[in-house]
């Protein structure tokens, strides 16, 4: 069993719900926050900086990563992703 089915399995046993999807214009107004960022600074934003809009852009990638390896990211969002980040946006470095 890989780690993804491990989560689900492991939510619904639970009895925890999974993390709420962003409808489309949420998307795309974190979207246009972190084009603004990666314009304005060159590099992804990091979970753990001490700005604090930044470590919630931070956090926000690594949700759509996890999103994306759970199966849970459209393939319309990831491109996004992809167009903005290049097609290694899920990679930590």
């Amino acid at each position: 069993m890989d780690n993804a089915m491990w989560r689900i399995l492991s939510r619904q046993i639970a009895g925890i719900d999974e993390p709420r999807q962003l409808d489309d214009n949420e998307f795309a107004a974190l979207v246009a926050r972190l084009e603004a960022f990666v314009g304005e600074h060159g590099r992804i934003p990091q979970r753990a900086a001490k700005d604090p809009d930044e470590a919630r852009l931070g956090l926000w990638i690594e949700a759509q990563r996890r999103a994306d390896h759970g199966g849970r990211l459209c393939d319309e969002r990831r491109t996004r992703l992809e167009d903005l980040l290049g097609p290694r946006w899920f990679s930590r470095s």
